[in-house]
């Protein structure tokens, strides 16, 4: 009993020790570099065959720099990325909006909608409904009619809904609602004799669309969007 309190204490000592030189380094991070020699008891494997022993205090340091400016340049590389597809993006959602704006007729403007923007945006799917039963005939499948309420049930208080995973509805996809596997969609207001609608961009890749992504350029095109189509729906906005 007697060696074994004894043991215990003389472990706890020793403990206590290692703790006192732990935190003496921290509160003095120059000691190593200002006792080199101390590092040739710490790292025997940086010793030269030499019979006076030499630490390379240098190459502690240019490896820890080298590692600083390798996360350095990961992180720069990762912005310049970030920059360069959010530019490309903001170009192509300008030039989305000018071919809506510029289509002389509504069905130019369905046409644009279902074949030219989700190119343009590298989705597989764009809709836009609106909750009426009289749609211009033009609109064909491309602008869909959703029942009233859908719009308040589908987004309740929510401007902007984003569905990393997820089936798209028949009644916002029409026919390429079977492609839809992630989407974001935009509520567009009532107003300017228009009723309150829906604009979608759908991926069948899961996970294209995020929570926590910003959503300001899908809710820009879905308004430029909502603007286009009322003009070609004998309504004056």
């Amino acid at each position: 009993m007697g060696d074994q309190m004894k043991a215990g204490v003389k472990g706890e000592s020793r403990e206590l020790r290692d703790a006192d030189v732990i935190a003496h380094l921290r509160r003095n991070p120059r000691l190593l570099l200002n006792n080199p020699d101390l590092l040739a008891v710490i790292a025997p494997d940086t010793r030269f065959e030499t019979e006076t022993v030499v630490v390379d205090m240098q190459r502690f340091v240019v490896e820890r720099l080298r590692r600083q400016v390798d996360d350095m340049k990961m992180a720069s590389d990762r912005l310049v990325t970030t920059t360069r597809s959010n530019m490309s993006l903001i170009e192509r959602t300008m030039e989305c909006a000018l071919a809506l704006l510029y289509a002389r007729d509504f069905s130019e403007l369905t046409q644009i909608l279902h074949d030219d923007l989700p190119v343009h945006l590298g989705v597989d799917a764009v809709a836009c409904a609106f909750e009426s039963d009289t749609l211009p005939v033009e609109a064909g499948q491309t602008v869909r009619s959703l029942p009233p309420g859908f719009v308040a049930q589908f987004m309740g208080n929510e401007g902007t809904l984003i569905r990393a995973e997820t089936e798209g509805e028949a009644a916002i996809y029409g026919g390429a609602a079977g492609l839809v596997r992630s989407d974001a969609v935009v509520a567009l207001p009532e107003g300017e004799g228009l009723p309150v609608g829906l604009f979608a961009v759908g991926c069948r890749m899961p996970g294209h669309f995020e929570p926590g992504q910003g959503t300001e350029l899908i809710a820009f095109l879905g308004h430029v969007t909502r603007y286009a189509v009322g003009r070609w729906w004998t309504l004056q906005l």
